[in-house]
């Protein structure tokens, strides 16, 4: 502590010594004795002892102070103008950083109550598959089914880990969209095939978008419609500055509407079914904000829904 007290006052002492040394220099060239010097010398360290002293209790106390919990510190505490600056730029750092970690700890237990869901959820395509497996001869059309259903719970899952690192993987090119829903109601056809539903895919716009997130949320999307959807058709096509799914499906609760977006909230629809992370729509939102794109919805129950993917600028091509 005294060598951290010296090396914060250094420039005090070295100015006291050369004004020491100066008058001891102005006594000799007046031809004043040496008593004289040695009495003007004891006058003048009497003072500055004093002062010294009670700056080092100071010192002291605030270096004490410093290493116990700065927490419990006030600024006005700190008698040091430029230590109070300090101060209350620690204070802050350390507001930033409590906050942080109060972020840090609510994300980690989201996702931990997410991967609790997650896990939940795919236990049962699992649970379906092991029970095809275990019944001669295997139904190799329903085991694929179950395979295509944890496939796609697997690409949720690993989208939503990828969602915070999304910026940097985004690669924006002109889309036409018509090829890329094609080739996604292609890979969807068995869902449609063992419901039996009819799928319209009508002339859609060229976008600037990435390709691969735009997929993911054009099959949430049909996977969602497909879901809840026992027979009848969907639709996809475009009106004004948006992209539309439209199915004849259950419906959704008008309560459950606002919320349909949210992370973990799989509505009545969900709950009642037992089909639903709530993680689909909710990425589906997330990545189309990071695309500036905005997602709606609207429905009728027992009539079905429509859900709009709202581009900000399109280019209608007829495909």
């Amino acid at each position: 502590m005294i060598k951290a007290f010296l090396r914060a006052r250094w420039m005090v002492w070295l100015s006291l010594l050369v004004l020491l040394v100066a008058s001891l220099l102005a006594n000799w060239l007046i031809n004043a004795s040496l008593e004289v010097a040695l009495n003007s010398w004891f006058f003048a360290l009497i003072p500055l002892l004093v002062i010294g002293g009670c700056d080092f209790w100071r010192f002291r106390r605030e270096w004490s102070q410093l290493q116990g919990d700065v927490t419990l510190l006030a600024a006005d505490q700190i008698s040091n103008p430029l230590g109070q600056v300090y101060f209350q730029k620690i204070q802050m750092l350390q507001q930033t950083l409590r906050q942080n970690h109060d972020t840090y700890r609510d994300q980690e237990q989201e996702t931990v109550d997410t991967l609790q869901l997650w896990t939940h959820q795919i236990k049962t395509p699992l649970t379906a598959l092991d029970l095809l497996l275990q019944v001669e001869p295997v139904n190799a059309s329903d085991a694929r089914l179950e395979v295509g259903k944890i496939n796609r719970y697997l690409t949720v899952m690993l989208n939503y880990l990828k969602l915070t690192t999304l910026n940097t993987d985004l690669v924006l090119t002109e889309l036409p969209l018509k090829p890329l829903v094609n080739e996604t109601v292609r890979d969807l056809a068995k869902l449609f095939i063992a419901k039996d539903l009819t799928v319209t895919v009508e002339t859609l716009p060229t976008v600037v978008s990435d390709s691969q997130w735009l997929r993911f949320i054009f099959e949430q999307l049909l996977t969602n419609a497909i879901k809840y959807t026992p027979h009848g058709s969907i639709r996809i096509y475009a009106k004004g500055d948006a992209v539309l799914v439209a199915d004849t499906g259950i419906g959704i609760l008008p309560e459950d509407l606002p919320r349909i977006f949210e992370q973990g909230y799989s509505g009545y629809n969900g709950r009642a079914n037992q089909k639903a992370s709530g993680l689909g729509l909710f990425l589906s939102r997330q990545i189309a904000q990071k695309l500036g794109l905005h997602l709606t919805v609207t429905s009728k129950v027992g009539v079905g829904s429509t859900f709009a993917i709202h581009f900000p600028q399109t280019r209608w091509l007829a495909e």
